[in-house]
This record gives structure tokens, sequence and C-alpha cells, in this order.
């Protein structure tokens, strides 16, 4: 839970309307990250899962559930949160 609140306080430092802009909905703290549903406007309408890995950096999955089963459109490993935003932005709007 502490992990998924960090991540929402770096992406509010770096951008406060960014979850607001992203359609960001039905957030979901898990173990090692947060998940949480999208409305963008551009690439992805979907889910968003960030999860911190073990060198202190995040992976970043985006993905939609498509017939009953999740697939994966997108992957990015060993982003730094101060490119968080950015990265999530350019496939969500």
């Amino acid at each position: 839970m502490s992990i998924a609140k960090t991540i929402l306080e770096q992406i509010k430092m770096i951008d406060p309307m960014a979850t607001w802009a992203w359609g960001a909905k039905d957030m979901v703290a898990m173990e090692d990250g947060l998940r949480f549903k999208t409305t963008g406007m551009i690439k992805n309408k979907g889910y968003v899962t960030i999860k911190l890995n073990g060198r202190d950096l995040y992976d970043i999955e985006f993905g939609k559930i498509r017939k009953f089963e999740y697939k994966v459109s997108k992957r990015e490993e060993d982003v730094f949160a101060e490119d968080m935003v950015n990265f999530i932005d350019s496939m969500v709007g």
C-alpha cells in the first residue's frame, strides 16, 4: 500500500493534473505497485500497471482486457521516477 501511495505522490509532484488528464480511475494498490484504468485520448484506453522493481526503478505496463483475457500492449522496464509521467503521457495522452 505504501508503494502505491509513493507512486501517486511522485506523479502528483511532477504534474498535479496528470491523473486527471489520463482519465485515471479504479485505482488499485498492489503489493509492489499501482494499477489504474485510463480513458486516455491517444493510443491506450485500458490499464496502466506501475511496479517497483529490485533496482528501485519502475516497470510500466499497458494492457487491455479483450474477450475476458488481459493482453499486454506495451511494457517498459527500468523507468526512472522523473520519467514516469512523460512516458505514461506519451501512451495515454
